[in-house]
């Protein structure tokens, strides 16, 4: 692939990626290495604490204004990373508890925390230069390994980049 191709289509299209892009480059990070969920997470007052249980966020018990994020520890650290970004992306959008909400508006919101997490952990501004030298069929391991992601998240994001590229006439599917 193209370096410049993929530099094109990694401009953001929603205006969740857009302002999830700007939250990485006010951290400065550029590269996937940076994607530093700890650091992030407690640049925003928040704590991760590894459970036996189901994930989630909630207000800290004991200090105002602070937030866990609950992983539960027997996933794996690359699943474990998605469930902190979606815990992560509740937490900076959305407000109230969700079972007073309807249940739209937790689906709703469910879909936008996995939206976050997905350019959180994977943004396609990273992608080109990872995916400058690499074939369409060696991508998704690569992304996996490069940013620290289960391979079905790779691949829900190179389908992604496909899409885009699709969209503005290049074949992508030969």
């Amino acid at each position: 692939m193209h370096f410049s191709l993929l530099q094109e289509i990694g401009k953001p299209q929603t205006w969740l990626e857009s302002r999830v892009y700007l939250l990485l480059r006010h951290h400065g990070i550029e590269l996937p290495e940076q994607i530093n969920l700890t650091q992030l997470c407690e640049t925003y007052g928040i704590e991760i604490h590894f459970i036996h249980g189901r994930s989630r966020a909630h207000a800290h018990p004991t200090l105002p204004n602070r937030y866990i994020i609950a992983v539960d520890e027997r996933l794996d650290p690359a699943t474990q990373r998605v469930k902190i970004a979606h815990e992560l992306g509740h937490l900076l959008l959305h407000e109230g508890v969700q079972p007073q909400c309807s249940e739209w508006m937790i689906d709703w919101q469910e879909s936008q925390a996995n939206h976050f997490a997905e350019h959180l952990l994977l943004p396609l501004y990273m992608m080109g230069s990872v995916l400058a030298d690499c074939s369409r069929y060696q991508a998704p391991a690569l992304l996996a390994t490069r940013f620290q992601v289960p391979l079905a998240l790779a691949r829900t994001r190179f389908d992604r980049i496909l899409s885009r590229l699709y969209a503005k006439g290049f074949p992508v599917y030969d």
